[in-house]
């Protein structure tokens, strides 16, 4: 077996899949005209959405809905076998799978609503002798379709690729993050000094938050017949536990009242203004969301009560813990503890600027939080890269994983 052949052919997939996705994403639906785009250089709920999806939400194109269905499903769905995992055990593997790709129609139905009504209030349709429902209908069955090939992708990356389903989206969080520079090009760009000053912060926060996010706390561990005095055994989880999920849900969850109350054409400036990121009610709730669905997605990702039940019956326990409740309860602490500060660290990425840009009524510092969430969910995402490319360069650089087991002929 030629060497490191697993990891180039899962690159090359990869790859491949990276730059059909960017070619669909410039593939305009034919009932527009191409130069058509919604929106400006304000910072806006529907805007840090379409980024974090990898969504073009500006102009009518066949992966317009990115991967925000797929994202959300892939949650949710997380959510749902940890809570009824005894119910989902019984499920098969194909089961499962028909599951997501239900949920992602209905979701992507959901989220095509909102969306074909922005697009048809602004843009003007190049054909002729379409009704408005028919028009309403054949843009929404395009933007779904392309939500499903989307979806289809990200499972063949993560079956065939490397990274994971959502390094798709590296193509749109690169062009969110240049898109931020853009809007700040003539007020930082353009002087040398903010620039540098720009530049500093930014190796900083990547600095930070690389080595946040690959830290782990770890508890020791004494496992069935491992002497610990040879080996260490420990269970660990991330300092900053919920990862991106609670980013990419409160965008989500931020975006859908105020997109329905337009399609149902029902207006209620208290709610509005409550959803609406350049508003400070709206500034203020979008930290709050992402904060509180950090803390719970901590325990998305880690469950104690199913990881002490797994402990117990493997034999493992954490030294000089009590198995059972008593170790149940000793992650419990651990994992509220963490999930406390990391949660907040996400929220303070996120909203600092745009409180900044609020108070001081400068766009640019409200811009630079669409450049400083787009920098922590690429470093996110590398790392998960990092990880499988690790894996495989490795596994073929053991011999017990290149093993060739030779035939010998039959003398004639």
């Amino acid at each position: 077996m030629k060497k490191y052949q697993d990891l180039t052919h899962r690159l090359a997939v990869t790859f491949m899949l990276i730059a059909v996705y960017s070619l669909g994403q410039s593939i305009p639906v034919p009932l527009f005209d191409m130069s058509f785009r919604v929106g400006g250089g304000q910072v806006t709920t529907e805007k840090l959405l379409s980024m974090i999806t990898g969504g073009v939400f500006n102009s009518p194109t066949l992966f317009s809905l990115g991967m925000g269905p797929y994202m959300v499903v892939s949650i949710l769905t997380s959510i749902i076998f940890l809570a009824a995992r005894d119910r989902m055990s019984q499920m098969s593997q194909d089961q499962k799978g028909l599951l997501q790709i239900w949920l992602t129609l209905v979701f992507a139905m959901l989220q095509v609503i909102p969306l074909t009504f922005n697009i048809l209030n602004n843009a003007k349709p190049i054909v002729h002798g379409f009704s408005s429902l028919q028009l309403f209908l054949t843009t929404a069955l395009i933007f779904i379709t392309g939500a499903m090939i989307a979806a289809w992708m990200a499972g063949i990356n993560a079956q065939f690729g490397v990274g994971g389903p959502f390094v798709m989206i590296i193509p749109g969080i690169v062009t969110g993050i240049t898109g931020s520079l853009k809007l700040v090009n003539g007020s930082i760009l353009m002087h040398l000094d903010r620039l540098l000053i720009l530049l500093a912060v930014t190796i900083v926060f990547m600095y930070l938050t690389t080595a946040l996010y690959s830290a782990e706390y770890r508890m020791d561990v004494q496992r069935i017949g491992i002497d610990r005095r040879s080996k260490d055994g420990y269970f660990a989880f991330r300092i900053l536990i919920g990862g991106t999920m609670p980013l990419m849900f409160a965008t989500t969850f931020m975006y859908f009242p105020i997109y329905i109350m337009q399609a149902l054409k029902y207006h209620n400036t208290t709610v509005m203004n409550l959803f609406d990121v350049t508003k400070i009610q709206g500034i203020w709730m979008y930290g709050i969301v992402i904060y509180l669905l950090g803390f719970a997605f901590s325990f998305v990702n880690v469950v104690p009560d199913q990881t002490a039940k797994d402990m117990k019956e493997s034999g493992d326990y954490v030294i000089g813990v009590q198995p059972g409740i008593a170790t149940e309860r000793y992650i419990t602490r651990r994992v509220i503890f963490f999930a406390v500060f990391g949660s907040m660290f996400l929220a303070i990425v996120v909203i600092f600027p745009m409180l900044l840009g609020y108070w001081l009524h400068n766009r640019m510092y409200t811009n630079l939080s669409n450049y400083f969430a787009m920098l922590f969910v690429l470093i996110s995402i590398f790392d998960n890269l990092r990880q499988d490319i690790d894996m495989l360069y490795y596994k073929d650089s053991y011999g017990l994983f290149n093993v060739k087991v030779k035939r010998r002929g039959r003398a004639s």
